[in-house]
């Protein structure tokens, strides 16, 4: 009777054993296969909705995380921020890819394909649908943005268990700096694409920088239809009318047509240089054909930019440049009396109502620039060396930091990793693998 006891005390406690193990592996496979979306939408004030996948990205979602209008008080007015998730594998890293504007529809960006990692795309607060009910200008600002990401990053932290890796273009790639600068434990390294780094609302870099870029023959070419422009305005000004009617475009913002012709033409060298849409062979240097003149006026992409619907998609990138990130202005002394309307040319044009006048807050760009040289690190900074926005770009310190600056001859503001050559791209993707593995 004795062992009959035993063996039965055996047998139960082996059933409770399988039990158990049974209840939780059960569990384990419960929680595995919770889906992405169910966790998304288990996030703090977010809600998810799914996107079409696009490329190698199976699972693609929309997701609308709530912000506080001011994060210094969070328990205030919120909006919702757009956010779009390329996902691959919760363990692989996490390309964090900043749009300094709207993000009107997913994009895969160029880093994500190349360290096959999961993408966070976020659009940037008071553009697109991520636009707060109370439009405050006050709180459009790089402290209250670089908030949003750190938000968005931890939320996510709790889903992605890979390294992160910010980066941006141009406006995006500025606000991928400040993020870093405001919080720089958040991701393991940062690529910022073209961003210039302005301690002035009319930078007199930029001016300086156009009176040097490229060759003498091409800028004299460029001087001499600009100034054919402007002298020929009685012939040119039909065919600037006619076209400004077949794009929709209207100028009461700026203050009419006829500053619009010379705001265009002043922004030429300038767009020239930046998008090299057209090469130094393709400028006009005589009046054949006025709509011709308007045709490549548009390719240069010179004359959208002061279009009404222009500046009200573009006021907070307006605003934000006037009082903080900095923006550029134009050079008038070489068309002397040519110039009839835009004798003090400037963006005030675009400021919100009362904000006409907002300072500029240069000592928070020179504070970044001092981090930049001296206490940042894990950086790669990429530009063309023909862009006007390098004339403002980050200039690193020899030996004070890690980061990598990268610049592509006679590149321009479409310069990317893929723009340089085999061994260079090696070389920035060698760095940021050590810097995500050391991380």
């Amino acid at each position: 009777m004795k062992i009959i006891s035993i063996n039965i005390k055996y047998f139960l406690w082996l059933l409770l054993s399988i039990i158990l193990l049974s209840s939780c592996k059960n569990t384990s496979t419960t929680n595995e296969n919770i889906s992405l979306k169910e966790k998304l939408d288990k996030l703090k004030g977010a809600k998810s909705s799914t996107e079409q996948a696009e490329e190698k990205y199976k699972q693609v979602y929309k997701l609308m995380i709530e912000q506080p209008l001011d994060h210094n008080h969070p328990d205030g007015e919120k909006f919702l921020q757009k956010v779009y998730i390329s996902h691959l594998d919760v363990d692989k890293p996490v390309v964090l890819s900043i749009n300094g504007y709207s993000a009107n529809k997913n994009r895969i960006s160029e880093l994500a394909k190349l360290l096959d990692a999961n993408q966070v795309y976020v659009e940037h607060r008071f553009f697109g649908d991520s636009k707060p009910g109370n439009y405050d200008w006050n709180y459009l600002n790089m402290e209250q943005a670089s908030a949003d990401y750190h938000h968005i990053v931890a939320l996510l932290k709790t889903i992605y268990h890979g390294k992160w890796i910010s980066t941006g273009i141009s406006k995006g790639g500025q606000t991928t700096i400040f993020y870093r600068y405001y919080y720089p434990k958040d991701v393991s390294a940062s690529v910022p694409y073209v961003a210039p780094l302005n301690f002035s609302a009319q930078e007199p870099r930029v001016i300086d920088f156009l009176k040097k870029v490229g060759t003498k023959e091409c800028r004299d070419k460029i001087l001499a239809f600009q100034k054919m422009f402007l002298a020929n305005r009685d012939i040119l000004m039909p065919a600037f009318k006619k076209n400004a009617e077949l794009k929709g475009y209207t100028f009461h913002l700026l203050g009419g047509i006829d500053k619009a012709y010379e705001y265009s033409i002043l922004e030429y060298s300038f767009a020239f240089w930046q998008w090299q849409f057209v090469t130094c062979n393709e400028i006009p240097s005589r009046i054949d054909d006025p709509d011709k003149i308007m045709e490549h006026m548009n390719k240069v992409d010179c004359i959208s930019f002061f279009s009404d619907e222009s500046v009200n998609y573009f006021r907070p990138f307006f605003y934000q440049g006037l009082t903080e990130i900095g923006m550029y202005t134009y050079d008038t002394e070489p068309f002397g009396d040519l110039i009839k309307y835009a004798h003090n040319p400037n963006f005030k044009f675009t400021m919100p109502k009362g904000f006409e006048n907002a300072p500029f807050n240069e000592k928070l760009m020179r504070s970044i620039n001092k981090w930049l040289q001296n206490d940042s690190k894990n950086f790669v900074f990429i530009y063309g060396e023909n862009d006007p926005w390098y004339s403002t770009g980050v200039r690193l310190i020899k030996g004070k930091t890690n980061n990598l600056l990268m610049i592509k001859k006679e590149g321009s503001h479409r310069t990317r990793i893929k723009s340089f050559t085999i061994d260079e791209q090696k070389q920035i993707l060698d760095s940021l693998n050590r810097w995500i593995k050391q991380d």
